[in-house]
């Protein structure tokens, strides 16, 4: 679980887009727009000003990026190889020498469009993890968009491997409760 950070709207710089969307709702709290963004591309950018670390930020892209495997020619492993070196490295379970031995992917001229960018996804997912690059982490969620992954699917997964901890919702009154303290029952 991860805790957000109170301050993430300074923080928050890397995407002009989105600070430009979020600075259009100055009202409206870290979770609201976390659950709302519908963009993909943006939600690395408000994890990272929320509180995730690098490494949980590469390790949901990692996810993202397993969307695209389908997509890679039957019997090239390498791909699969990389995005799982890479988060052994976010576990803290494999070097960065390691990352970078399987980074080394070039597809050949017979693999799909789709095949090309899903395995470059997990280069760039992976020498995010080396590098700490935020630009070359955020272009496999790129990637996985040219590769025809749905942005809907993709934001699921971002939501899925990072999760923020909401604060307590207010208890809501009972209808007599509302009624014994003269408030309009819903």
């Amino acid at each position: 679980m991860i805790h957000v950070n109170p301050d993430w709207r300074k923080i928050l710089t890397d995407n002009k887009d989105l600070v430009k969307w979020a600075a259009s709702r100055p009202e409206t709290d870290f979770m609201t727009l976390w659950d709302e963004t519908i963009d993909p591309v943006w939600l690395p950018h408000l994890a990272k000003a929320g509180g995730a670390t690098h490494k949980q930020v590469v390790f949901a892209l990692c996810a993202v990026v397993r969307l695209c495997l389908h997509l890679v020619p039957e019997g090239e492993n390498r791909p699969r190889i990389t995005i799982e070196t890479t988060e052994a490295w976010c576990k803290g379970e494999a070097t960065e020498e390691q990352v970078k031995e399987t980074a080394g992917y070039n597809p050949n001229s017979r693999a799909s469009r789709a095949a090309y960018y899903a395995a470059h996804s997990a280069i760039y997912a992976s020498n995010s993890a080396v590098y700490a690059s935020n630009a070359s982490a955020y272009n496999a969620t790129a990637c996985a968009l040219l590769a025809g992954i749905e942005s809907q699917l993709m934001c699921s997964t971002y939501r899925k491997h990072l999760v923020f901890e909401r604060p307590p919702s207010p208890k809501r009154l009972t209808v007599w409760q509302r009624l014994a303290m003269g408030v309009d029952p819903p």
